[in-house]
């Protein structure tokens, strides 16, 4: 799952990114927060992550606030997601940027935990790693597997 922490970033630079697309006029955090629904106390460090990773400059000044600087079609989903919430593998062995062998794992090519997880998770990252924000921005992320998702999901879950 993605954190609280995820939603907000993506609220943040959704609405960032569409106004690049307007008036290109920097926005202050009160306004991303008004726009977004995000609490302004985290979005002070969401957007500094942000910020340093790239994706957002920040301008001073009387006019000054948060501008987007980088094309939202460059801008992979899953990059964002390790950005803020890390790596996203269920296995410290699975992972790409963060790899670490299981400390209780004898032999890795055998690993039937590792190797059940591995088909399931690679193929999240196969169809995650093309969806970008560009895409998000069009609604065009979400997908057949949502909508059979959300017909299957129990309404009784409390």
């Amino acid at each position: 799952m993605i954190t609280q922490k995820m939603k907000y970033a993506l609220k943040a630079v959704m609405v960032l990114a569409d106004e690049a697309n307007g008036e290109k006029r920097p926005l202050r955090i009160e306004d991303i927060a008004q726009r977004s629904g995000a609490p302004k106390r985290f979005l002070e460090h969401i957007l500094l992550e942000v910020k340093k990773a790239g994706i957002v400059a920040s301008l001073r000044g009387r006019s000054g606030g948060y501008v987007m600087i980088k094309d939202p079609a460059a801008i992979s989903i899953i990059s964002l997601v390790r950005l803020i919430d890390g790596p996203l593998s269920p296995l410290p062995c699975l992972s790409r940027g963060a790899y670490r062998r299981c400390d209780d794992c004898a032999d890795e090519p055998t690993c039937r935990i590792r190797n059940a997880f591995a088909d399931v998770y690679y193929g999240y990252l196969l169809m995650f790693e093309g969806m970008t924000l560009a895409d998000m921005l069009k609604g065009e992320a979400r997908g057949e597997m949502s909508e059979a998702i959300s017909a299957e999901a129990p309404t009784n879950i409390k």
